[in-house]
């Protein structure tokens, strides 16, 4: 029995990427491996997430303080680190200068160095520096896409047979919900009365939903039925671009932005959405896309970076840069019954194909690998 630290504090932080895989691979260790031991480090041990595994023999918390990234991860995390004997730590990102154990790094995407404008000076500037160190360090790197390997290799010069992709998952609760008087309760919660198009993202620069925004209006231009564009997510680096650009569009009634939508609330928003369109110009990964997928909703998403690996044949790909092409898409999705109807089954199937359960099974051998390194 090995004992492992993940640095699990991004659980907290609902409704972003990193929070969505550290939940995913906890549910799924907890579901394949009863054998080691693991300690979770928190900084807010009465998050709800965390009442999920009061019953697990193999899983304990560490609370950590201060909140601050600056303290928290060189200090407090590596001194806890000697403190519990740790065979190995798993952290995404960063890591502790000085730590007790072999080193997995979890680097979901490199986006703070491809499309910098998109984060704050100081998330960059740390960013740039920490994370090629912790590359450079980790026994191994664990990513989602075989775009983001190659990226890491290509741009920190990191030997290609230390980086594991391991897809990640989807949670079983997106799936398909059929009408119901919840759902229209659900959907009246958020405003949406019309048929609609739906994306979620966090509202920062580089989700494009500048061009989305675009590309609707194209098509409100052209298309006589009344509908709408629902934009779901928490604000994020410079949203308030975003949301000006809403507020000066001459269809701005027609855009319902829903700020963060509870995540047992999603289901309904994507099954009940006539498409989803996910025109990010740079992902790691991409976590909504699958989610509309497994809750059998028509999907768009552009055609760069990790997004054509993620979706493969399931959805309409399109180029980010140009809204004509954006607005013709979600237009023949819209018009066309048996396009939408192919894609809603390519996707379910696709989803399928994604679980934490593997991914946890991945990661384990991961950590099995790294620990007996010498």
């Amino acid at each position: 029995m090995k004992t492992i630290g993940i640095d699990a504090h991004a659980a907290e932080r609902d409704g972003t990427g990193n929070c969505t895989y550290v939940r995913g691979l906890i549910g799924g260790l907890i579901n394949v491996d009863r054998h080691n031991e693991y300690i979770l480090y928190v900084t807010n041990p009465d998050h709800p997430f965390y009442k999920t595994l009061e019953d697990v023999d193999n899983f304990s918390l560490r609370v950590l303080k201060p909140r601050s990234p600056l303290i928290r991860i060189p200090l407090s995390l590596a001194k806890q680190t000697f403190s519990d004997a740790l065979d190995l730590l798993h952290v995404q990102y960063i890591a502790p200068f000085a730590h007790r154990g072999k080193l997995v790094v979890t680097i979901h995407d490199l986006a703070f160095s491809r499309v910098p404008q998109s984060f704050s000076v100081f998330e960059r500037f740390r960013s740039r520096i920490l994370v090629p160190l912790n590359a450079k360090k980790a026994d191994t790197i664990i990513t989602g896409s075989d775009y983001t390997k190659m990226d890491i290799v290509n741009l920190y010069k990191v030997d290609p047979g230390k980086i594991v992709v391991t897809p990640y998952g989807v949670s079983s609760l997106f799936r398909p919900i059929t009408r119901s008087e919840k759902f229209e309760r659900i959907l009246k919660k958020y405003g949406i009365l019309n048929k609609y198009i739906f994306s979620l993202s966090r509202i920062n620069l580089r989700k494009n939903l500048s061009q989305l925004i675009k590309a609707f209006e194209k098509l409100r231009e052209h298309e006589p039925m009344k509908f709408n564009l629902v934009l779901g997510g928490h604000k994020d680096f410079l949203a308030e671009k975003v949301i000006r650009e809403i507020n000066n569009s001459k269809y701005a009634e027609d855009i319902i932005f829903t700020g963060y939508v509870l995540e047992e609330d999603l289901p309904y928003l994507y099954s009940a959405a006539e498409v989803f369109v996910y025109p990010s110009v740079f992902e790691g990964f991409g976590f909504p896309p699958l989610e509309a997928m497994a809750c059998g909703c028509p999907v768009i998403t552009s055609d760069v970076t990790s997004l054509p690996e993620v979706v493969a044949e399931a959805a309409l790909l399109v180029n980010p840069g140009n809204e004509e092409e954006i607005s013709r898409a979600v237009s023949q999705v819209m018009m066309n019954a048996p396009l939408r109807k192919d894609l809603k089954e390519r996707g379910l199937q696709r989803a399928k194909g994604f679980n934490w359960e593997n991914t946890a099974k991945k990661t384990l051998e991961v950590y099995e690998r790294s620990s007996a390194q010498r």
